[in-house]
């Protein structure tokens, strides 16, 4: 029932909406990789008119209520802080993955989300619902939950020259790069579609409290969690579970192993998660240092010979990260990059879970070319220590992304993805977009898997797909 009513408040306000006239889209800037194909830019604000020539006396009257050149009128102190606004939007979305290989829908999401600011001076609230219904459910193996409404994200924040802020629900990223985020380490990934369009950033909001301090040149940011923020494994039965948990699910389903998940650790401020990071623009470089302590996202499982047979136990294990992101302005052009240590990485072995030094670095490029082409290119390596049950492993790859525009970026078509140099996989995406106008956009395209299917990639190799997404925002 609560989903249902959800998606009555939502219609109503989409069709309250008048229906605009087609015309071209406002020139957007290229998405990066993985951007959300729909995601709008903000909108320019309009210039101001040019000043009178004559400059009216102080001492005339002022000018008749209503006139389109009169200047507005500063606020005093007293009437900026009692200053309210509230603002709101969202849309309805329709996500259809078509499988191309015989096997029914990827995908079949209907969503809706609703979101809503309240500001006062320099405190605002933010609150966001999201409500899901995934219509290809039906067709997987297993029983799923097919609907859903639930509070997305819902946080305070307070903004001062010295001084930011936060505290609730939120989403909150790390790193410069695009595509392959070594950094971005305080979010979860969303187990529902890890792979979404092609992004690796579908991150899951998390209860945080956190804070900015300007300090005459360096910015200092301190992040916690007062709970454990992880990424729960997929259910069965949907398309994006990984080949190491099927092999586990199949193997108790025949009785050969029992298998078992240990709770998420879940003490208040004990099992936190926490980040720090120092920040500057020195000669024109956005140089940040950070470090996070934290959980890994997934859980990692240990085998053992029981009384009763072969078990599997898996467990939520602490590690730690330390990295360096910058950025640099050239031209039309950015160059970005990430290196991050972490020491005490855990690594998942045939018949246990280790730890090793993993040393992941990102190198970036991406240009506008005068709003009618976009190019992002990204390499990344990886370097894993041995460990007693696992040698040494390196892996490289690359991200990009190649967009042509045309119509004032009304269309927009070209290809992005992943590659993995080693053996992984890749992902390859070919799209076509189209934005009627503010308010209905268009996005049709294939996704493609290709690899060895014990790659991280690669394994997805029966989610091939062709795809059709309309927005409606409002």
């Amino acid at each position: 029932m609560r989903l249902a009513a959800l998606w009555v408040l939502v219609v109503v306000l989409g069709l309250g909406a008048l229906w605009p006239t087609p015309s071209a889209a406002a020139q957007n800037q290229a998405s990066s990789l993985p951007g959300d194909p729909f995601a709008a830019n903000a909108d320019q604000a309009g210039s101001a008119l040019p000043a009178a020539p004559l400059t009216p006396d102080l001492a005339a009257p002022a000018s008749l209520p209503g006139d389109p050149l009169a200047s507005p009128v500063a606020p005093s102190p007293a009437e900026s802080d009692s200053y309210f606004d509230l603002s709101g939007g969202g849309y309805l979305e329709s996500r259809n993955r078509l499988g191309t290989h015989g096997q029914g829908p990827v995908a079949l999401t209907q969503e809706a989300f609703l979101e809503m600011t309240a500001k006062r001076a320099a405190w605002s609230l933010y609150g966001s619902l999201k409500g899901t219904f995934e219509g290809a459910a039906h067709y997987w193996p297993g029983q799923r939950q097919a609907g859903r409404a639930a509070l997305h994200e819902l946080f305070l924040t307070f903004d001062s020259p010295t001084l930011d802020f936060w505290l609730g629900r939120k989403t909150h990223h790390w790193g410069t790069s695009d595509g392959y985020n070594p950094l971005d380490l305080i979010n979860p990934l969303d187990p529902r579609d890890p792979i979404a369009s092609g992004r690796l950033l579908n991150r899951v909001p998390q209860w945080q409290i956190g804070a900015l301090v300007t300090l005459g040149w360096f910015n200092l940011e301190a992040i916690a969690l007062p709970r454990t923020g992880v990424m729960v494994p997929p259910e069965p039965g949907s398309p994006w579970v990984p080949g190491s948990y099927r092999e586990l699910r199949q193997a108790r389903a025949q009785g050969w192993l029992a298998l078992e998940r240990r709770p998420v650790p879940a003490r208040w401020l004990k099992d936190g998660e926490y980040g720090l990071r120092l920040s500057t623009v020195l000669a024109g470089w956005d140089l940040s240092l950070m470090a996070y302590r934290g959980y890994w996202d997934e859980p990692l499982f240990r085998m053992s010979l029981g009384p009763s047979g072969f078990q599997a136990v898996g467990d939520y294990a602490r590690f730690r990260a330390y990295g360096l992101a910058w950025a640099k302005g050239l031209g039309a052009g950015t160059f970005r990059g990430e290196v991050a240590v972490k020491p005490d990485c855990p690594i998942q072995s045939p018949r246990d879970w280790e730890r090793a030094r993993l040393t992941q670095v990102a190198l970036g490029w991406d240009r506008d070319f005068e709003g009618r082409f976009y190019l992002n290119l990204q390499g990344f390596a990886e370097f894993q220590t041995q460990t007693a049950f696992t040698p040494r492993e390196d892996r490289q790859g690359l991200t990009y992304e190649a967009r042509a525009q045309w119509a004032l970026a009304a269309w927009a078509a070209g290809a992005r993805g992943q590659a993995y140099l080693t053996g992984e996989g890749a992902l390859t995406e070919i799209f076509l977009e189209w934005s009627y106008n503010d308010h209905w956009k268009f996005s049709g395209g294939t996704l493609i898997f290709s690899g060895s299917k014990e790659g991280a990639l690669g394994q997805y190799g029966a989610n091939d797909c062709l795809y059709l997404t309309a927005r409606f925002s409002f």
